[in-house]
C-alpha cells in the first residue's frame, strides 16, 4: 500500500508467507526501503524494491546464482554483487574469467580453461599458475565479502576454481 511517497507491504495470511530480507512478515506492515528483497511463494518469486525516482538496470537474459548474490551479463559486460552494480567495472581479463566461472557455476574450471579465456592472446597456453592466481586474487578482492575467506570463488585444489 502507498503512503504518500512511501510503500508498505504486509502478508494477508497467505499459505506460503511473504518475506522481506529473509524475515517472514506476520500481520504487521513493513515500510519498504530501496534494495529490500521481497519473496513470495516460498522464494519462487523474488523482487528487489527500488525507491521511486531511481532506475534499476537489470541484466537482460542473465542467469542468476543462488539468491542473486552474483549476476553476470555477458552482453553488457556488467556484474552485480548482491544487487549492486560493480563500479568501476572489471578489467577485460577479470570479466572474462568471472564470466567463465559464472557460465559454469557449480562446476570446476581448470586452470587451462581459465588461461584460454583470460589470456586469449597467448597461443599454446603459456600462462603461469601465478598469473592465474593473481587474477583470481584480484577478482576476490572485488566480489567477496571477505576475500581472505572466499565463499563465491573457491579453489579446487590441484585443478582450478569454481563459482559457488
Amino acid at each position: 500500500m502507498q503512503e504518500g511517497e512511501r510503500f508498505r507491504i504486509r502478508d494477508l495470511d497467505s499459505k506460503n508467507g511473504t518475506f522481506v530480507n529473509g524475515q517472514r512478515l506476520k500481520s504487521e506492515t513493513y515500510l519498504l526501503q530501496g534494495g529490500d528483497k521481497v519473496e513470495f511463494a516460498e522464494g519462487q518469486v523474488v523482487l528487489r524494491f527500488q525507491e521511486r525516482g531511481t532506475t534499476l538496470t537489470m541484466p537482460s537474459g542473465a542467469a542468476t546464482m543462488g539468491e542473486a548474490d552474483i549476476m553476470v551479463d555477458s552482453r553488457s559486460r556488467d556484474v552485480w554483487i548482491r544487487a549492486d552494480k560493480l563500479d568501476p567495472p572489471l578489467s577485460r581479463k577479470e570479466f572474462d574469467v568471472l564470466d567463465l566461472l559464472f557460465q559454469k557455476r557449480g562446476q570446476a574450471c581448470s586452470k587451462d580453461e581459465i588461461a584460454a579465456i583470460g589470456w586469449p592472446e597467448r597461443n599454446g597456453g603459456a600462462v603461469g599458475d601465478q598469473e592465474i592466481e593473481q587474477s583470481i586474487r584480484r577478482l576476490r578482492l572485488r566480489v567477496e565479502p571477505d576475500p581472505s575467506n572466499p565463499k563465491y570463488i573457491v579453489t579446487v585444489r590441484g585443478y582450478g576454481y569454481k563459482l559457488n
